[in-house]
């Protein structure tokens, strides 16, 4: 009898010790399900890296990091997608230098770029040490006024106040994988947010017009500047309102009938804004916006050669990482990457 009322009592200190005051990586209350060994392994998350194309993703994660997890679920993947080139939004730079720091200096294939002007809503560049060499940095009308007051009447005298105080990102870039090698020009942008989707030319405020002169900014550049080169223009561009062509956040680079411009981009995931709610790269988790494909990638007429073989896609990340819409806005991003490939 004392046996048996020893051993059950052993089972019980067992028990209580395995249990601990926190939960484990497999507990359930970690919202993955119990099935994962590690929080951050996502054995759902797809590897996209070929040695043989370009692999682009545009990523806002943010105000990067909102969360003490958020290094790691990042960090977790971009490794695991394994792309050649990231170009993310929304990095915190209060502190004197990017939070994602960090998390890049411990990925020992990858080194970064990041930005000097934006600050606490910043851009950074990730590439692919063994595919990617960094050549130079332009972060286009930063010495323009941010002011309002400056514009007086015309967007070009206040063309940083068009993209509330962000200057794209613009890097030079050589890809080569050993055998075939392409120069690329990226350029990494978020409009500005929020207002809706009708353009007010006489409001140089309001903010579908602050978008609309931003992309009138970038194709006049563009054009003046890198018609002969390889260009990929990515990021947030909040077209808030109908998602279409005419959006006036994107119509210079899409609408053929009205911008001349137009003619010399390629909105590469057209399909996907033209498409089903349910697959555009922001879901509106919980937001009192509804649904919207705000992350784009665009592609000038030099790389119009090899779209033929190119792919896009939104990145799911509700069935990547496993986890809920609530917990992937508060602890990753609420917005969903979008991917670019093609082969040189």
């Amino acid at each position: 009898m004392i046996r048996s009322f020893k051993k059950y009592l052993l089972l019980i200190i067992l028990i209580l010790a395995c249990s601990g005051g926190e939960n484990s990586p497999t507990d359930s209350g970690n919202d993955n399900g119990g099935v994962n060994a590690n929080l951050y392994e996502f054995p759902n998350a797809v590897n996209y890296g070929l040695s043989n194309q370009v692999e682009v993703v545009t990523w806002n994660v943010r105000n990067f990091p909102q969360d003490s997890t958020s290094d790691d679920y990042v960090k977790a993947l971009l490794e695991k997608w394994n792309a050649d080139i990231y170009l993310l939004q929304e990095i915190d730079d209060s502190n004197g230098k990017p939070a994602i720091e960090s998390i890049v200096n411990s990925m020992p294939n990858y080194s970064y770029v990041f930005d000097e002007k934006s600050q606490s809503l910043g851009f950074a560049l990730i590439y692919r040490n063994d595919y990617v060499t960094y050549i130079s940095k332009n972060e286009l009308w930063q010495d323009e006024s941010n002011s309002s007051g400056d514009c007086n009447g015309d967007y070009l005298n206040c063309k940083l106040y068009m993209f509330a105080g962000r200057p794209p990102m613009e890097t030079y870039l050589s890809w080569t994988d050993g055998t075939k090698t392409i120069n690329l020009y990226t350029i990494n942008v978020h409009y500005k947010a929020l207002g809706d989707g009708v353009y007010q030319p006489n409001d140089l405020q309001h903010e579908a017009t602050r978008r609309h002169n931003s992309s009138l900014l970038l194709t006049d550049y563009l054009l003046s500047n890198r018609a002969n080169d390889n260009v990929i223009l990515a990021g947030d561009f909040n077209n808030i309102g109908a998602q279409n062509i005419t959006n006036p956040a994107l119509s210079p680079f899409t609408d053929e009938d009205n911008f001349d411009s137009a003619s010399s981009f390629k909105l590469t995931d057209l399909n996907i804004l033209l498409g089903p709610e349910s697959g555009w790269s922001w879901q509106g988790w919980g937001s009192s916006y509804s649904e919207s494909h705000f992350d784009h990638i665009i592609i000038n007429q030099p790389l119009f050669t090899f779209d033929a073989t190119s792919t896009v896609e939104v990145i799911n990340l509700p069935n990547q990482v496993g986890i809920s819409t609530g917990n992937l806005r508060n602890k990753v991003s609420d917005h969903q990457p979008v991917m670019y490939r093609f082969y040189p």
